[in-house]
């Protein structure tokens, strides 16, 4: 094996590495409907990621946005259905 080959090997396992070692869930607050059953919830980007250590957000006011259709995308792996929640104020596909 080259040393370019090596090179660009050892650049993209530091790129896949340094991607997952930052991969961290945020705290948030998400409601059901247009400000109602809120709670402080995990929101990560995959089932792989790391528990949030932070505070709790301020509570924000509900968007006075319609709620979206329901999502007809298949829900990520490691999750069986997926929600569209009011997450820090702002309409988003949660699933779980």
């Amino acid at each position: 094996m080259n040393i370019s080959k090596r090179a660009m090997l050892a650049a993209a396992i530091s790129l896949v590495i340094s991607g997952i070692s930052h991969a961290e869930c945020r705290r948030s607050y998400v409601c059901d409907d247009y400000g109602n059953n809120c709670q402080y919830m995990d929101i990560c980007d995959n089932s792989l990621d790391l528990p949030s250590v932070g505070l709790d957000p301020l509570p924000s006011l509900p968007t006075t946005e319609l709620k979206p259709l329901p999502s007809i995308e298949l829900p990520p792996l490691g999750t069986s259905e997926c929600e569209y929640k009011q997450v820090n104020g702002q309409w988003q596909n949660v699933c779980w």
